[in-house]
């Protein structure tokens, strides 16, 4: 049996995959302070990513987009924890501009195995 648990991790997943490939070295995944939490940190020469991951199975009946579930109170989290987390930062990240960005992954059962039907990438999805 698929939980939410598992199709939450293969979105997590296929979204790392996409990171690297766009040139991006994860820095961290499902990184906690308190109840903050972020689902994936990365970097280049630029930026720092705090990402949030939605993933629906749209073999199910699933309503909406799923960063449509990135609310008022969730965006708010991920802004307080990349504050956080900022402030922590190595001197060679210091220069780096923050950004928020979500990763929706629609995802089917195929036979007994997750497959992504869908990866849409929102660069920048909010700033506050």
């Amino acid at each position: 049996m698929i939980t939410k648990k598992d199709v939450g991790d293969f979105g997590e997943k296929a979204c790392a995959k996409y990171i690297k490939k766009q040139g991006f070295k994860i820095l961290a995944r499902n990184s906690r302070k308190g109840k903050l939490e972020t689902d994936i940190i990365a970097t280049n020469k630029e930026y720092v990513l705090f990402i949030e991951v939605k993933t629906r199975r749209i073999d199910k009946n699933n309503y909406g987009r799923p960063a449509d579930a990135v609310n008022s109170a969730k965006k708010s989290n991920l802004l307080k924890f990349a504050y956080y987390y900022l402030k922590t930062l190595p001197k060679k990240h210091a220069t780096k501009q923050p950004r928020m960005d979500v990763c929706e992954v629609s995802v089917t059962l195929d036979g007994k195995r997750l497959r992504v039907c869908d990866l849409n990438y929102i660069e920048n999805a909010f700033t506050r």
